[in-house]
């Protein structure tokens, strides 16, 4: 009897206290050892995701930036440069945006967010519409549509001839004519040699006719010559929307940073965490890229040839847990990267 006692005691005996301790002491090992691991992985986990944050900025905000400096200055028409311009009949023009207009492109120094530098990138690649009739240079323009166009707006049309500036008139839901004969321009006639001082008059100088039926391949007949005394387009003509895209870098609203593109009077942010934007610029074929103070100086935007981008961006923290957009010597993760870019319609200037 005793025996037995004795067996069922030992069989329900537990753990003695040093047992227990080393027990305690080889679980909390493991699970330092596995929580160390952990925050390991979530430290380079976030480090990585602020890395690739930087790079999808970096893409998206040069893809967009470099595809409008390397447009600028685009039309279907002709090239304009220092010497030749677009003749404006307004009355009233924007006057600054179409002194910058022909040259594509311009930047001012230091004025954004951190002393970031601006660019304006202008075209008239965006919005054409062929010209099917323009017999008389009093008659409205007929193009293919006028979707998009309204009354009032600042307009462009081209050949390989002339360009001029006109705001429209007497355009018509689902039309096909655009007038210019309104009291913002001046004279009812386009005109490549306009008289300013005679705006009132029904027609302010000899008038040029962009399309004739017939006109090529045809020879015009005497009453056509008559008619457009500044002569007959023989090249494809187009009426255009001129653009312009401002790039800069302004304050967001969550404390930081952002690239923001402003494309008819709307303002876009294409990439947060921008804390530097640099643009310099060539001028023809001479090596140095310079501000552009040294371009509006020279009075040289029409003979620039590449810009020369930098921009330094930095990790946002966003979602992440605080110090997960820090790097090993616990800094914002930043990247600076650089991207030369030419303009394929200033490349044939010497």
């Amino acid at each position: 009897m005793n025996h037995t006692s004795s067996s069922i005691r030992g069989l329900q005996r537990g753990f003695t206290l040093i047992e227990l301790m080393v027990a305690l002491v080889l679980g909390l090992l493991v699970i330092g050892a596995a929580g160390s691991i952990f925050l390991s992985n979530r430290r380079v986990y976030g480090s990585t995701e602020a890395i690739n944050r930087i790079q999808e900025n970096q893409r998206t905000a040069f893809e967009l930036l470099a595809r409008d400096v390397r447009e600028a200055g685009a039309n279907p028409c002709q090239r304009f440069t220092s010497t030749n311009r677009p003749i404006v009949l307004q009355t009233a023009p924007n006057a600054t945006f179409w002194t910058r207009f022909p040259d594509g492109l311009f930047g001012v120094d230091g004025t954004g967010a951190g002393g970031s530098d601006s660019i304006t990138l202008y075209s008239g690649n965006n919005s054409q519409y062929n010209v099917v009739q323009h017999k008389l240079p009093t008659d409205p323009i007929t193009v293919n549509n006028t979707t998009g166009l309204t009354n009032g707006q600042a307009l462009m049309i081209c050949n390989t001839d002339y360009a001029i500036v006109f705001a429209a008139t007497s355009i018509t839901a689902g039309g096909t004519t655009i007038g210019h004969d309104g009291a913002g321009n001046c004279g009812k006639g386009l005109t490549p040699t306009p008289d300013l001082t005679q705006c009132a008059a029904t027609n302010s100088g000899p008038g040029y006719c962009y399309q004739v039926p017939g006109v090529p391949p045809g020879t015009p007949s005497a009453t056509d010559t008559t008619n457009c005394p500044k002569g007959i387009g023989q090249s494809p003509a187009f009426v255009l929307v001129p653009t312009d895209a401002v790039w800069t870098v302004e304050a967001n609203s969550r404390g930081g940073n952002s690239l923001y593109r402003t494309f008819a009077g709307a303002r876009s942010e294409i990439a947060e965490g921008i804390t530097s934007l640099r643009v310099t610029y060539r001028v023809g074929t001479t090596p140095a890229y310079v501000s552009a103070a040294n371009v509006t100086a020279a009075n040289a935007w029409s003979l620039v040839t590449g810009v020369h981008l930098a921009m330094t961006f930095q990790a946002a923290q966003g979602a992440m847990a605080q110090g997960d957009n820090k790097g090993t010597d616990n800094s914002v993760l930043t990247r600076t990267l650089d991207d030369f870019i030419a303009l394929r319609n200033h490349q044939d200037i010497q």
